[in-house]
């Protein structure tokens, strides 16, 4: 995958989540899910074996930034 991909997807994650916070959204109940299906919803048949744990680091990361954002808008 190319660099610009990665970035531009790291993006899309963060903007997301970010978008569904401002919405009032529980992003620690999002992410939470979202791990549970990556792990075990048999309806997310993209979910590769092999691509489960990064999936899970990079949806972690990501809610890290939103959080550090947030806080540092509420200053």
């Amino acid at each position: 995958m190319s660099e610009d991909r990665v970035v531009a997807l790291e993006i899309a994650l963060k903007t997301v989540m970010a978008i569904a916070r401002n919405k009032g959204l529980d992003i620690d109940e999002l992410c939470r899910d979202s791990i549970g299906a990556i792990i075990a919803d048999p309806t997310m048949k993209w979910v590769k074996p092999d691509h489960v744990q990064n999936s899970i680091i990079e949806i972690e990361a990501a809610k890290k930034v939103i959080a550090r954002r947030k806080s540092a808008s509420a200053q």
